[in-house]
């Protein structure tokens, strides 16, 4: 099984890789705004190239992607890492931090699914046997379900992108296999296991996975703390990007006065 393509950047100062993580739709595209800043700070940082139901050879189980995604770490030479992920991607890096603890020094976690009903795609009942059209109707519906801005929080590219997913046949087989991943994975096992600092970030309008099973879980897991976004969805990097990535700065910097201070 091949890994993950990563987009890495060594930096010019010490301390943990930024590696992020793609969700299940989106890929690098996701975190511009966050790669981009951390590039800036000199912090070294990585992230995925693929959306995750592009690889549907791995989709179909959340260890099987947390592996593909080691692979790829491994073979950038990045044994210690911040991992942030978001949707489907949040799962993977929580796995990864159950699998390799003594590699994930921290999480930032967006969207995590697997606390509530089946995250809300708004598509459910239209990829029977893994064949899907992407109409528009289809495509607004599921625009209004990941963004509460809607279409207008994406651009064309963006949205290209998106759709590209859904009309070709690895695309297709890819979300179907990683919505049954998602059903299936035990998160609330990976929260038992996970010791290190997790930091969720969550939109204040999430329709796909809503945000109060993740506030009881920072009132009671003393190494999870929450932070809500105004005007923002599932994906507060994309709709919100400066106050995300703002709270991710800061984040990093507790770290490192944690840890020792990354140096230049």
């Amino acid at each position: 099984m091949n890994g993950f393509t990563l987009e890495h950047l060594p930096g010019t100062r010490t301390g943990p890789t930024i590696v992020l993580m793609s969700g299940m739709f989106a890929g690098d595209w996701m975190w511009d705004d966050q790669f981009r800043a951390f590039a800036e700070d000199g912090r070294p940082v990585a992230r995925v190239v693929e959306a995750i139901a592009m690889r549907p050879e791995v989709s179909g189980t959340i260890p099987k992607v947390r592996a593909a995604l080691e692979k790829a770490c491994a073979a950038a030479g990045i044994d210690d890492m911040i991992v942030c992920g978001a949707s489907m991607g949040a799962a993977v890096a929580m796995d990864l931090a159950v699998g390799v603890p003594e590699r994930v020094r921290a999480l930032v976690l967006t969207g995590t699914p697997g606390l509530s009903p089946d995250p809300n795609l708004g598509i459910k009942n239209d990829h029977p046997q893994g064949r899907t059209m992407f109409t528009a109707d289809y495509g607004e519906r599921l625009v209004s379900s990941l963004f509460h801005g809607g279409r207008a929080a994406l651009t064309d590219e963006q949205y290209e992108k998106t759709k590209q997913i859904f009309e070709c046949r690895e695309g297709i087989l890819g979300v179907s296999r990683g919505i049954k991943a998602m059903r299936r994975y035990d998160m609330r096992a990976a929260l038992r296991q996970v010791r290190c600092p997790v930091l969720n970030l969550w939109g204040a309008h999430d329709l796909t996975t809503p945000v109060e099973s993740w506030a009881e879980v920072a009132e009671t897991h003393s190494n999870h703390r929450l932070v809500v976004i105004e005007d923002s969805g599932h994906v507060p990097m994309v709709e919100s990007p400066q106050r995300y990535t703002e709270i991710m700065r800061d984040f990093a910097a507790e770290f490192d006065l944690a840890h020792g201070p990354a140096a230049s």
